[in-house]
């Protein structure tokens, strides 16, 4: 599975959904209301003013890979689209059913491929194909259970080094429902993740949930002259700790 962009992009747009604790979940609803209003169809637009986003994202806790095709016109903050027919995206030779209330189109499977393939067809009879490479398997080292508030910890991850393009993401979710920690690693080469103490501290004692990710963003082969994004994210299993002084 595979990742492009011929835009800025940031990876901290992408946390992980299960980062959202309950205090962001009314804004959540806002922010899907107010873009659910924000959407037309591809027929009412000019096809090259169409950008295109293609990810695929492994989540290692349920043991399913999604892939998802977004649509937007004018670029990546534009108006969703929703392809009016005979315009269609396929991946992997299958058809993709359109989630109106998220945006994008998507295909769930089960277990992880190395990559899958996008193609795309546009009212002018363009095609585009784009192959996105899976991000590459990260863990948690064994035996992570404790975590002090009182001293900064380095977490040294389970896989490949980061290459170039490509984040780790690490949220703690803590026993209090408003005490979410987000630690971000972008150095290519770094096989570790340090959490530093002033966030640390932020947290009540208790159990608490972490994740982590891997985020890769790769390159556009074949986009409309808008543009476009390809990215890819691996969730690792997540894990419990004990949080104390």
């Amino acid at each position: 599975m595979v990742l492009a962009n011929n835009h800025v992009f940031h990876p901290a747009i992408y946390i992980n959904a299960q980062t959202m604790k309950a205090f962001f979940l009314p804004l959540l609803a806002l922010v899907l209301l107010l873009s659910a209003c924000a959407r037309d169809v591809s027929m009412n637009v000019n096809q090259d003013s169409i950008y295109t986003e293609y990810r695929i994202v492994y989540d290692d806790d349920q043991g399913k890979s999604f892939a998802r095709a977004t649509f937007r016109f004018s670029g990546a903050t534009g108006t969703i689209l929703e392809l009016s027919a005979p315009a269609e995206v396929t991946v992997d030779g299958e058809p993709m059913a359109w989630k109106p209330l998220l945006g994008y189109y998507e295909k769930e499977y089960a277990g992880i491929d190395s990559q899958a393939t996008f193609l795309y067809s546009d009212l002018d009879n363009n095609t585009y194909e784009n192959k996105v490479l899976i991000a590459k398997a990260i863990d948690f080292p064994a035996g992570l259970d404790t975590l002090s508030k009182g001293d900064a910890f380095t977490l040294s991850w389970t896989g490949a080094a980061l290459g170039t393009n490509e984040s780790v993401i690490v949220t703690i979710n803590g026993a209090n429902e408003a005490d979410a920690k987000v630690f971000t690693q972008t150095a290519p080469g770094s096989s570790s993740i340090i959490l530093e103490k002033n966030k640390l501290e932020g947290l009540v004692l208790g159990t608490a949930t972490v994740l982590m990710e891997r985020f890769t963003v790769q390159v556009l082969e074949e986009g409309t002259p808008e543009g476009g994004a390809v990215w890819s994210r691996y969730l690792a299993d997540p894990i419990q700790v004990v949080v104390v002084e």
